[in-house]
């Protein structure tokens, strides 16, 4: 063959290379999306420039790509058209949230969060300030505490009078309803109300300890009563924070009574008043994670479509252009406006995000309705918590928006587990604390504590003996002077008692941390 020739021949089999490289890439992209789940637009674009290389007549396929450049410039003049800018804002469920909020709704008079926004309103003072407050060992949640021995302190107090007052007067309403964290800006807003909250709760308790030590008893008590119902209020809310705040409190209000029932002058009057504020804080699991889940599937949707989605005053849903607006709206000296060469290119961006996400904020909000309602399992009485959430299923990754939504939506999911067993501890707790109401009714009757719980079986109703963690009972063992009272927990196990190292079980009488119980076990051993 002529040299001449062979030098023809070379770009055409060059070309005949690349091109055979190029479907054969195209068809692993193909399979590749096909096994992976891809969004069928992607598929079908690929599918078709495949067909268009292979199947369609030459004489037709420089039309094809012909058409191809001319959508591409198209697309290239609409990137730089100039749009009006202010008429568009993130896409949220408003119709949903009115519909929740209406749900929810009480008067204004009768809304406690009425008093507490008023509160929120007033700078608290800094919490480490004064340090007998909370920081310190012991502090005025500690126990009863005399203002004379903590002169700056009673001061201090003083000067916090018309914050208590309020609170107290926010104690006597039953219903509270702040608005709903359904966005993040509305989350945020949750996260700066529940620190104050918690710091109202410590000056509640701190003015009662005081009370109490020095012969204010009733007024002590109503304190105590006061962060009890807000631990309630907190409970009426459809977020997991207000919920695991409102734990937490209703923990530190039931130890003020554990301590009073044990060494305060618990006579039967007191016990009654404890026993029936006790038994105004009642728990439902299923119907508390009902509200909540409504709630966090509102919060998830529109923190997750609000960078996807916008939406302008006339109704008109758009995929969005600035999936930073959200974001600046929560964070405004964070974050500045964009600038022009960021605008074309997100602007850009959107002509790929049409082939990945859904066409509607609707269809898309489908994919979440219906993880959550897999989560609605969680609520039923037969729920095996034992078994341990499901991990992420690296192995069976799927590149489309379904599978990204479903991955966000379940580590709600697996935030449950540890948020039921929270709940299990205060119900315990709670249990607890009635079985120490009937050990004093026993005491203030015979003189003595009981020598097992047997004891005082007909001082109580049968339920506040099961332990709400495992079902078995509660550990109850004398010592010198006063007693242990300690739940097994989860393992149902009690090898070493209270102090066993690293146990899942904890004293509900006398309360020790887990540190102070880990330098017990230490110092045992030595």
């Amino acid at each position: 063959m002529p040299k001449e020739e062979q030098e023809k021949k070379k770009p055409g089999i060059v070309r005949r290379i690349f091109k055979w490289i190029g479907l054969g890439l195209l068809t692993v992209l193909i399979i590749l999306g096909l096994v992976f789940q891809a969004p069928w637009k992607v598929t079908t674009l690929l599918a078709i420039i495949l067909l268009a290389c292979t199947i369609l007549p030459k004489q037709l396929r420089k039309w094809f790509w012909l058409s191809v450049g001319v959508v591409v410039i198209a697309l290239v003049v609409w990137v730089f058209l100039p749009e009006a800018d202010g008429e568009w804002r993130p896409y949220t469920f408003d119709e949903e949230l009115a519909a929740l909020e209406a749900k929810r709704a009480v008067p204004n008079s009768e809304n406690a969060a009425r008093i507490y926004n008023e509160l929120l309103e007033i700078p608290f003072p800094d919490g480490n300030e004064p340090k007998f407050f909370v920081r310190s060992s012991p502090s005025t949640k500690s126990g009863p505490w005399l203002s004379k021995d903590h002169p700056k302190m009673g001061e201090w107090l003083e000067e916090q009078e018309g914050i208590i007052q309020k609170l107290m007067e926010a104690s006597k309403i039953e219903e509270c309803r702040f608005p709903m964290a359904a966005d993040s800006v509305k989350l945020s807003e949750t996260m700066d109300r529940l620190v104050p909250m918690r710091q109202w709760a410590y000056l509640l308790i701190s003015a009662a300890n005081n009370d109490i030590a020095e012969g204010r008893t009733e007024e002590g008590f109503q304190k105590y009563i006061a962060v009890l119902q807000m631990s309630k209020h907190l409970h009426q809310q459809p977020t997991n924070l207000d919920m695991i705040v409102g734990i937490a409190i209703e923990a530190l209000a039931l130890g003020q009574f554990n301590r009073f029932a044990v060494t305060g002058d618990a006579t039967e009057e007191r016990l009654i008043v404890i026993e029936e504020a006790l038994a105004k804080t009642k728990h439902d699991w299923t119907s508390d994670l009902a509200r909540i889940l409504e709630g966090e599937k509102l919060l998830t949707k529109n923190i997750l479509y609000s960078t996807a989605y916008e939406i302008n005053p006339k109704g008109k849903i758009r995929l969005s252009r600035d999936p930073t607006a959200a974001m600046r709206r929560q964070f405004p000296e964070e974050r500045p406006p964009l600038a022009y060469w960021q605008r074309k290119l997100i602007k850009a961006s959107t002509v790929l995000s049409w082939f990945y996400i859904p066409s509607t904020p609707q269809k898309a909000a489908e994919f979440i309705d219906a993880v959550y309602e897999r989560l609605h399992a969680m609520a039923e009485p037969d729920f095996d918590w034992k078994k341990e959430p499901q991990k992420f299923p690296m192995t069976r990754l799927r590149a489309n928006y379904r599978y990204l939504t479903k991955h966000i939506a379940d580590m709600s999911g697996k935030a449950f587990y540890r948020i039921h067993d929270l709940y299990l501890r205060v119900t315990t707790d709670k249990k607890g604390s009635r079985l120490i109401i009937a050990l004093r009714r026993y005491k203030n009757r015979k003189g003595r504590w009981p020598e097992s719980l047997d004891d005082i079986k007909s001082l109580a109703p049968a339920e506040i003996f099961v332990d709400p963690f495992n079902n078995g009972s509660f550990v109850y063992k004398l010592t010198d002077d006063s007693f242990i009272l300690y739940s097994r927990g989860k393992n149902n196990i009690d090898e070493k008692g209270w102090y066993k190292d690293g146990a899942d079980d904890w004293p509900i009488w006398p309360h020790k941390s887990r540190k102070t119980k880990e330098k017990k076990a230490d110092a045992e051993q030595q």
